[in-house]
């Protein structure tokens, strides 16, 4: 009789921050609204300022990267400052580099 396969489970997917101010119609006229891929929306504003501020106030109450998993090259890596970057994380810990900042 032939084993049973362990199903092992699969880590947690990250869930990436990259937020927006999204602009639609309304009935009464033009809204916007934060909405973050997390789950996060915000409510609806009739002026973009708002809806912009509401933006901020999420992203500051994300969690302070450390800076060993601070990304050195965002631009290359597709990393924003709110996010960790494994690829730094691993470079410094392989070439033993001291993170100036």
């Amino acid at each position: 009789m032939a084993r049973a396969k362990k199903k092992t489970a699969a880590p947690p997917a990250v869930v990436r921050h990259r937020p927006k101010v999204v602009r639609a119609v309304d009935g009464t006229g033009t809204v916007y609204r934060l909405v973050c891929p997390c789950g996060t929306t915000g409510r609806e504003w009739y002026g973009r300022g708002p809806a912009q501020e509401e933006l901020e106030r999420h992203l500051a109450a994300l969690p302070v990267v450390p800076a060993a998993q601070q990304c050195q090259a965002p631009r290359r890596h597709d990393r924003r400052a709110w996010e960790p970057c494994l690829v730094c994380e691993l470079q410094t810990a392989l070439f033993d580099l001291e993170v100036a900042r």
